[in-house]
Parts: C-alpha cells; sequence; structure tokens
C-alpha cells in the first residue's frame, strides 16, 4: 500500500491498483507498518558489466555458457556486457564480438580472477 497525502493507493506489482481516499488521519500515519510514501519509481540499475580471464584456449564462461573468443586473446580480460538475448564481448575497449545468449541463468560471479605473474609456479 502506498500513501500520499490525501490519498491511499493499492499496489499490486508496481501497477496502482484502486485509488481509494485515506481514512487515517495525518498524525497516525507513522504507525502504519508496512507501507511506503507514496512517489516516483526507482531508477534502474546500471549496466551491468561482467569480467572474465579469457583461458589458455582461448574461452571464458558466463551463466553456464561456454564462449569461444579466440586463442589470440588468451590471458586477456573481457568485459562481457549481458543483452536481453546476447552477449556482448568488450577487449581493450573495442566490441570483440556479440554472442546470441542460449541460456537463462541467473549472473552470479562479476569479476575476473587475477593473473599469475610471469615466472615460475609457487
Amino acid at each position: 500500500m502506498l500513501l500520499s497525502d490525501a490519498l491511499r493507493l493499492a499496489a499490486l506489482s508496481a501497477a496502482v491498483w484502486r485509488t481509494l481516499p485515506c481514512p487515517i488521519p495525518p498524525g497516525q500515519r507513522h504507525r502504519l507498518q508496512g507501507v511506503r510514501l507514496a512517489g516516483p519509481d526507482p531508477l534502474p540499475g546500471p549496466d551491468l558489466a561482467i569480467q572474465r580471464r579469457v583461458s589458455s584456449r582461448g574461452g571464458i564462461q558466463v551463466a553456464r555458457q561456454r564462449i569461444q573468443v579466440g586463442m589470440v586473446h588468451a590471458g586477456k580480460i573481457v568485459t562481457v556486457v549481458p543483452g536481453h538475448d546476447s552477449f556482448r564481448l568488450v577487449i581493450d575497449g573495442e566490441t570483440a564480438r556479440v554472442v546470441p545468449r542460449t541460456t537463462g541463468q541467473e549472473i552470479d560471479r562479476y569479476k575476473a580472477h587475477a593473473t599469475r605473474p610471469a615466472g615460475r609456479r609457487p
């Protein structure tokens, strides 16, 4: 339920369902629980940017979908910009590929793993 100055708005999944006069005096509205003031909708979040390090064989994985970037880009950090039905791969500020999205999985990892320094492994 949303409260305006003199109106009570019943909302269902962010759509105003009904507008009714508010029977609660303004002095007692602060005592209501589970009610928020009416106002503009929250702003949409920023575009999601995901980073992955390209494997030695030239592939990455985003949302459980394997994407072949190319062995030329092995070891580089790729920024993946997810769209509704595609992934846009950005390498060094340039769009390298646009790959169709074949999975509806949620993206739960956003940052690439750091590359190891050159030299012998521990």
